[in-house]
């Protein structure tokens, strides 16, 4: 049955739209899904293609991730770090721009959470503790401020300065840890600062006597705690709604008020605090020093844990929870299966190419909408 046209209170009679759901396909949770199923099964055609049961593969790489309760705290150990940096670019996002520097910002948070803990780790826990979290937040929140500052006053794309800051940052940590004044004797086999002091070590939460060899640690409550921070900032404060206006569109913002260049150097702080935050949880949760390179791309991968989530909270965390379960089962089935661990590496990059398609999804949907009403134009 044909549907009548509906009388504006404004204006004249308009069509309903009967493409919709085309748009709010395009636009919703589908494309993330599909988008992992495509590139799971285009995996499955790698491991055929080396000789071995893609089947069996894919069942190691669960079980690895999964299998156990151990299995469980190591995948939630490898998530921690990509929630938060995944918050740190999707921060970005929100405000229009691209942070490709979530890892310095999160190698600069360790290095001085490592630095502060290590030189007062004499102190007490109840103050050592605070001075090592707010060192690695400050830092790189200073640190992603740098770029904010660039592309506001100067005009300096941010892609290009955040990659020439993680370029600054893996050479500066060499000279730090290799032959500079973070340099100190330790059996890693790899140059590495002292120990932090006990007073800023993260508790292990989970005891020994219920999952063996748990590491497990308390700064998944402060993952938990950021996100909450970040969804609140976002859509609950005034600096939230001014951050997501510049976002949409600068010009908009600052007709409606907003200075859109303190936002930009803003919102690059908070992705940088967040990422700072991550650095600063891997030093006092998991290693309890900095050394080289421990960072194993985790401000990469979270430019994928940030688009595959849509910058939402909960999709931000769903998606660092596979790409943890990657990280952790990868291995696992590498070990079993025989199947090369780079593997995990290739079903990423084919997410975050099918994720980057999503544009050509939003326009081919769009055209098959057809023209706007004059009452959504205006």
């Amino acid at each position: 049955m044909a549907t009548e046209p509906q009388a504006s209170p404004t204006g004249p009679a308009t069509a309903p739209s009967v493409r919709q759901p085309a748009a709010q396909w395009a636009t919703g949770p589908a494309v993330p899904v599909v988008s992992v199923a495509f590139a799971l099964l285009v995996g499955m055609l790698f491991v055929l293609a080396s000789g071995h049961d893609p089947i069996s593969a894919y069942v190691d790489l669960f079980k690895g991730a999964f299998g156990s309760p151990y299995d469980i705290t190591e995948t939630l150990i490898q998530t921690i770090p990509l929630i938060l940096a995944g918050l740190a670019v999707a921060v970005a996002f929100r405000s229009g721009l691209f942070n490709i520097g979530a890892e310095s910002q999160l190698l600069v948070g360790a290095v001085a959470a490592g630095a502060v803990g290590a030189r007062f780790a004499s102190l007490p826990g109840p103050v050592l503790f605070p001075m090592v979290l707010l060192s690695g937040i400050g830092a790189g929140a200073a640190w992603g401020a740098i770029a904010g500052y660039l592309k506001a006053a100067r005009g300096v794309n941010e892609v290009i300065t955040t990659i020439m800051q993680n370029y600054i940052v893996v050479f500066v940590m060499h000279w730090l840890l290799q032959n500079g004044p973070m340099t100190a004797p330790n059996a890693l086999g790899t140059p590495a600062s002292a120990p932090i002091g006990d007073g800023a070590v993260l508790p292990v939460i989970i005891p020994n006597s219920i999952v063996p060899l748990t590491r497990l640690h308390a700064g998944i409550f402060l993952a938990i705690a950021a996100v909450v921070v970040f969804w609140f900032l976002l859509w609950r404060t005034s600096l939230g709604y001014e951050l997501r206006a510049v976002g949409l569109g600068a010009r908009a913002a600052a007709q409606a008020g907003i200075n859109p260049r303190t936002r930009i150097v803003l919102a690059m702080a908070i992705a940088g605090g967040f990422a700072g935050l991550a650095g600063m949880i891997q030093v006092s949760g998991v290693f309890h020093r900095v050394f080289d390179g421990f960072s194993a791309g985790y401000g990469f991968d979270a430019i994928a844990v940030a688009l595959l989530g849509k910058n939402s909270p909960i999709g931000i965390v769903l998606a660092a929870l596979l790409f943890g379960a990657f990280a952790r089962g990868g291995t696992i089935m590498q070990a079993n299966a025989g199947v090369s661990a780079q593997l995990v590496s290739v079903i990423e990059a084919l997410v975050l190419f099918v994720i980057a398609a999503e544009l050509i999804v939003r326009i081919l949907a769009a055209r098959r909408r057809g023209p706007k009403p004059i009452e959504a134009i205006t």
